[in-house]
């Protein structure tokens, strides 16, 4: 069903609801009144014709009147819907009072929103109504402002301490760091302990801390408290521009900076209406396909080390490392890319490298049963993963997980099959889903298993691509990016799931707001709820098996 078809449906059973149909955008949106918001989304959620059950993306964008307009400035909040049973999405947009931007939370209708909505509260200053817990995500408590205003300025001072280098030097003394946001302190709290596990802590997978309330070994409850890595990736790209936004995008998931870089260059690309050389799809596969095993990689292998089995980890770190020295021969990075151009790539690949990877597969391919035989069947590594932490169907979409956590709980999605993108539709490879190996489907087994079995269809998917490929230039070039005003979302297929682009364009060179998309997100607001009645080691297994990483959630 079309963006136009949906609108049909939704002025039909829901009166007035709809102020305008913005069809003239890439990605056409819906502009609803914002007391009508929720009643459109439960219309939306619930017909059987629509089926919109999985929230995509909630953000805002500020709007500050222009000083040679009398339109009246307000701050947008955009909703990106989609229905993975019936294929097809629309884009729901609210335009709220700048001066008291409040419309009512929709997080009762789509767990995932919770966050989304305090991160909304948190940069721009939104008041969701009807929210069970409104407080910033990744600002400290007591920040003042909201960063993501247009009109926004920063502090000259917190918990009297300064907060810009030049003052910290002027004053000639070193950067102090400023009080932590919670209370460190173990305190009972209704028969409850209350401890801290993190912020530095080898089991969280980054600067993630999470705070438990336990009796014994047992977990009332663990809340995950983000935003220690929060680096404002995404106020930067206003700043820098679209080329200079392109290596803060490796940043945003280290270990799938591939993926970044291409989302951020598939987004731009549509705003600009570049096409890329064929050439160059099959560099940008095949540099993303290696990058996809190495990032699974360390995501087996760390789950296992966590769970106390080191040697499987040393083995895939080898195989890391091989890895590691073909992309640098690709595109001179071991780590951070900055590989994908507009319009193509930064550099070819030459023969002797693709000689090289294939190579390595001959190699790596047997490795695998070796990793399998290694620990797959090991008694204890078994016990510590099957039926912990199940994740049904249902809850996966609502909580908007993505990626091989999902696919682990049964639903066949991968963004490469079912929303083709680059030159996928051309190879054959296999969705892998959860299979339920120890009796309980979407257990965190199933997501371990999930991961395993994508290293092998992305071998596949390189064989096919280095066979293919064909001559000609790896780069077409692109005139120094000023796209026309219009706004576009553009998604691939990452390590950690899908990993979306939402870019407004106002005709600068620069974008006027640019929001990023990650697995890992959506993947931390499921802990809470999963978390009560888990053993406390349980929990390690429960964020290895998510793969989350931390500069994925605080950006």
């Amino acid at each position: 069903m079309t963006p136009a078809e949906i609108r049909e449906r939704v002025s039909a059973a829901c009166p007035g609801a709809v102020e305008e149909f913005q069809a003239d955008l890439l990605d056409p949106v819906l502009r609803l009144r914002p007391d009508r918001l929720r009643e459109v989304c439960r219309f939306l959620r619930d017909d059987p014709g629509l089926r919109l059950h999985y929230l995509r993306l909630v953000t805002g964008i500020d709007r500050p009147a222009a000083a040679d307009s009398e339109t009246p400035g307000g701050i947008d909040v955009v909703y990106h819907l989609w229905s993975y049973e019936l294929r097809h999405g629309c884009q729901l947009r609210v335009r709220l009072d700048r001066a008291n931007p409040v419309v009512e939370t929709v997080s009762d209708l789509w767990p995932d929103a919770n966050w989304y909505e305090r991160e909304c509260f948190d940069l721009l200053g939104v008041t969701f109504a009807g929210h069970p817990g409104l407080t910033r995500l990744l600002m400290p408590a007591d920040w003042v402002g909201h960063p993501l205003r247009k009109d926004y300025a920063r502090p000259e001072r917190y918990h009297g301490l300064p907060t810009s280098r030049a003052t910290v030097l002027a004053e000639g003394r070193a950067a102090e760091v400023a009080p932590a946001m919670h209370d460190t302190k173990a305190q009972p709290i209704e028969g409850y302990l209350r401890l801290n596990m993190g912020p530095h802590h080898p089991a969280t997978h980054g600067v993630i801390n999470f705070l438990l309330e336990t009796d014994g070994e047992i977990l009332k409850k663990a809340t995950p408290d983000v935003g220690y890595l929060h680096r404002g990736i995404e106020k930067l790209a206003e700043q820098v521009g679209y080329v200079g936004t392109m290596p803060y995008t490796d940043r945003v998931d280290y270990l799938g900076a591939m993926f970044t870089n291409h989302g951020w260059a598939l987004a731009v690309e549509k705003l600009l209406g570049v096409e890329v050389p064929r050439r160059a799809e099959f560099c940008r596969v095949i540099a993303s396909e290696l990058n996809r095993i190495a990032s699974h990689l360390i995501s087996t292998g760390s789950l296992a080390m966590d769970l106390g089995a080191f040697t499987p980890f040393l083995h895939w770190i080898r195989e890391r490392e091989t890895i590691n020295d073909i992309m640098e021969r690709i595109c001179g990075a071991r780590l951070t890319y900055n590989y994908l151009r507009f319009g193509g790539v930064s550099r070819d690949i030459d023969p002797e490298t693709l000689d090289k990877i294939k190579h390595w597969i001959d190699h790596f391919e047997p490795m695998m049963d070796e990793f399998d035989r290694l620990i797959s069947s090991n008694e204890i590594f078994v016990r510590r993963l099957a039926g912990v932490a199940v994740i049904s169907p249902a809850d996966a979409i609502a909580y908007g997980l993505v990626g091989p956590n999902l696919r682990a709980s049964g639903v066949a999605w991968d963004t490469r099959r079912d929303e083709p993108y680059s030159i996928y539709p051309e190879f054959a490879f296999d969705v892998v889903t959860g299979r339920a190996v120890h009796g309980t489907l979407g257990d965190a087994y199933d997501r371990y298993d999930c991961r395993l079995r994508e290293i092998k269809e992305s071998l596949k998917i390189l064989r096919q691509a280095m066979a293919a490929i064909p001559e000609g230039e790896a780069r077409v070039k692109v005139p120094r990016p000023k796209p026309a005003a219009n706004e576009v979302y553009a998604r691939v297929e990452g390590p950690r799931g899908e990993c979306g682009f939402y870019v407004v364009s106002d005709g600068t060179e620069k974008p006027y707001r640019a929001r990023f998309r990650t697995g890992s997100f959506t993947a931390m607001t499921i802990i809470e709820h999963l978390s009560p009645g888990l053993m406390l080691a349980d929990l390690v297994a429960l964020i290895g098996s998510l793969d989350v990483i931390a500069p994925e959630i605080d950006r």
